[in-house]
Parts: structure tokens; sequence; C-alpha cells
């Protein structure tokens, strides 16, 4: 290539590993279904035949791919249900956020999904529904703008969200009904049930999943149509799940395995991992010993190797490199490492996390108390691995940097 083509490859590249979830186009562009259907299919298998309105959660770390899962589930259940799939991060605030919240912007989200002909029928009982809020806030639009001022300000306003929270304590079975009845309407007017898919709440705080998924359970699956929920995996490990669970369905999404349970490397997921990176960039702009080491700092983690990739492109850009080498590699390795420094408290979990490197090392069978685990796998200082119908854990090859300096 030319210089100037070879930069233009790599601005193309540099796009294209953008962090964002696959949807739309870039989904049919770039989506490898290698180490993705099974759960693809696990998660549409469930859907299809449940007689009852299930509740799903999707469960995994942050940025093992399960957005991208979601939104390959929808493309495939498009013909057979009416989906409503929406970020909770996009129309929710994440700082604050009650199971009320959740609930009511399910609602709105069904709602403006409807055609305009068919939310007339539902906006009227939602508006005499909200008539207190629509006093106290002096709000006086009306239909779709209505909705979407009350999203506004549930999502930006803390004094709004107090309000409704308050208004709707007492009315939440109304709430619940409408919502099942909008979900009903749509079902006998196109005669497809319908699928409602909420995603991001996996980053939700643990104070307010626990009282989300664990507390408000029972709000959470009154709406009489099936939902698929993503969930923290930190959560996950709380003993109260335990009591909680039959009221869900659950999917795990694993992280990629590079080794199995004995250490043993694993060149299959190595090659799939290098199929993914090349649907992005042209394999010509990367040298076969950086893309290994960059796919192995990763841990498997998806987000981390599509972010490294990213700023391997950049580094190149900027150097005016012909490619994606060793040195480049390196550079963006220690820039992770760095931000590991910054983030990990070193004299409270330092040892915690060396004596996971040890168990992992050892093939042992001890444990680490729950409440580091959960800290650890939250802010990814930790991976959890599952493979063959094993489990394990090992510590972020980013961390392990840390302690080797």
């Amino acid at each position: 290539m030319t210089q100037n083509k070879t930069y233009e490859a790599f601005v193309e590249a540099y796009n294209n590993f953008d962090s964002h979830p696959l949807s739309g186009e870039t989904l049919k562009k770039f989506y490898v279904d290698d180490f993705t259907r099974e759960f693809v299919n696990n998660i549409i298998t469930t859907i299809k035949i449940s007689k009852y309105y299930k509740k799903l959660l999707i469960i995994g770390h942050r940025g093992c791919g399960k957005s991208t899962i979601l939104n390959k589930v929808a493309e495939e259940l498009e013909k057979e249900f009416f989906i409503v799939i929406f970020s909770a991060a996009d129309v929710l605030n994440m700082m604050d956020v009650s199971t009320i919240d959740i609930l009511l912007m399910t609602y709105i989200q069904v709602l403006k999904s409807m055609k305009k002909e068919a939310i007339s029928r539902f906006i009227t009982p939602f508006e005499k529904m909200m008539d207190f809020i629509k006093q106290k806030l002096r709000i006086e639009e009306v239909g779709i703008n209505f909705l979407n001022t009350i999203s506004l300000k549930l999502m930006v306003e803390s004094d709004t969200r107090s309000a409704i929270r308050d208004g709707l304590r007492t009315q939440i079975e109304i709430l619940q009904r409408n919502l099942s009845q909008a979900c009903r309407d749509i079902y006998h007017q196109i005669k497809k049930d319908i699928l409602i898919v909420i995603d991001d709440l996996d980053k939700l705080e643990t104070k307010f999943a626990e009282q989300i998924f664990f507390k408000d359970s029972h709000l959470l699956t009154l709406p009489e149509t099936k939902i698929i929920f993503t969930f923290p995996l930190d959560t996950y490990y709380n003993e109260l799940f335990i009591r909680f669970k039959d009221k869900y369905d659950c999917q795990f999404i694993p992280l990629v395995n590079l080794y199995d349970f004995n250490g043993e490397y694993q060149e299959d997921s190595l090659s799939k991992l290098k199929k993914l990176v090349f649907e992005r960039i042209d394999e010509k702009l990367v040298s076969a010993t950086a893309l290994r080491n960059i796919i192995n700092k990763s841990g498997g983690l998806l987000r981390d190797l599509i972010k490294s990739m990213q700023d391997a492109c950049k580094i190149a850009i900027g150097n005016k490199s012909n490619k994606i080498d060793d040195k480049i590699v390196e550079q963006v390795v220690s820039e992770q490492v760095n931000e590991y420094y910054r983030l990990f408290d070193f004299s409270k979990y330092e040892k915690k996390a060396k004596k996971i490197m040890e168990i992992r090392e050892n093939k042992a069978d001890e444990k680490i108390d729950n409440e580091t685990l959960m800290y650890f796998l939250r802010y990814l200082f930790v991976l959890e691995y599952r493979h063959q119908n094993k489990l394990w854990y090992d510590v972020h090859p980013y961390l392990r940097e840390t302690f080797r300096s």
C-alpha cells in the first residue's frame, strides 16, 4: 500500500473498532458467529418455547458481548415477535434508578413503538394516571410529546424522579395493567407476541441492582409479557440471588477461553478472535506476533480486544507506521497497565489478587471470599472462565503486569 492508502486503511479500521455494540449495518458487517451462536440459539429457544411471561436474565462480564448478542437475537426474532429493545443507560439516570423508573420507561418505550393510531387508546389513561405530575411539573404537552417530555425529565431531573416515584408508588398495579394491556393490544392487532429487551441494566451499581432484581422482583416480574434483562455479574454472586433465582431464567455469556482449566493454550480460540479482528482490519496491517500478544492481553474479553486494537490503529496513524507491530502493541499494553495502576487498591487487595493467581497456577480448590470476588469481578480485575463444566478465575492480564513491575 502507498502511505496515503495505508493511512486511509488505518482510519477506516480505527472507526471499525468502535466500542459500541454491533447493531443494524455494523451487525451485518462485523458480526462473527463462531463463539456466540450457542448463546443466541439458547436465548431464542427459551423465548420461543415459554408459554408464560418469561423474564430472562443475561449474565456476563461487562464487555463480553451481551449487547451484540441481544441485537442478534432481536434481528433473528423480528419476524415472529414485536420487539421493543432499548438501553436503560439511554433513558434512565443510572446513578439514581428505581424499579418504578424501569417499569415506567418500559411502558413509554412500548407506547412509542406502536403506530400513532394505536397509541391514542393508551395515552388517555396514561395521562389520567399522571395528572398529578402534569399539574405539579406544569407539563402541558399531550400524546407523544408528553411521553418525550416525561422521559427527558425522568432522566435529568431528580425532583421529577422523586415526584413520579411518589405518585406511582400507590398506583403501580395501574401502571402494570396498562403495560400488560398495551402488549395484549399489540398482539391482537398484529398477531405477534411482544418481546421487550432492556439492555445495560448490568451497569447498575450494586445497591440499585439488589433493590431492583431482589427486593422489588415482585414488581419487575409483574408485566404480562416476555422480557429480557441484562444482569450484573457481581450481583449474580450475591447470596440473596438464590432466594430470587426461581423468578427468572438465566443465560450466562462466558468469556472466550484462551486457556482451558488445565492451562493448555486454545489455538482454536485464538483463531476465532483473529477472525473477529480481521472482519474490521486488513490482516496485512497487523503482524502475527503483535496480534497474538494483543489478543492474549485481552484475557478473552471482547471489549478489551476491540479497544486495544482501536488504540493500536491510532498509534500507527500517529507514527505513520505501515503495520501494527510488537512495539506498538507494547505501547498499547503499557497504557492499559497504567490504568490498572491508577484504579487498583494495592494496599487492600494485592495479596488477595495474588492468591487468586496462586490458586489458578496450582489448580487448587481454595476459594476467595465472595465480597472480594464480587469487587474484583465488578471492576474486571479478575475474570471468570467456564469451559467443559469447569469454572475458574484468573487475574486480568493487565493487572498481572502490574505485579511484575
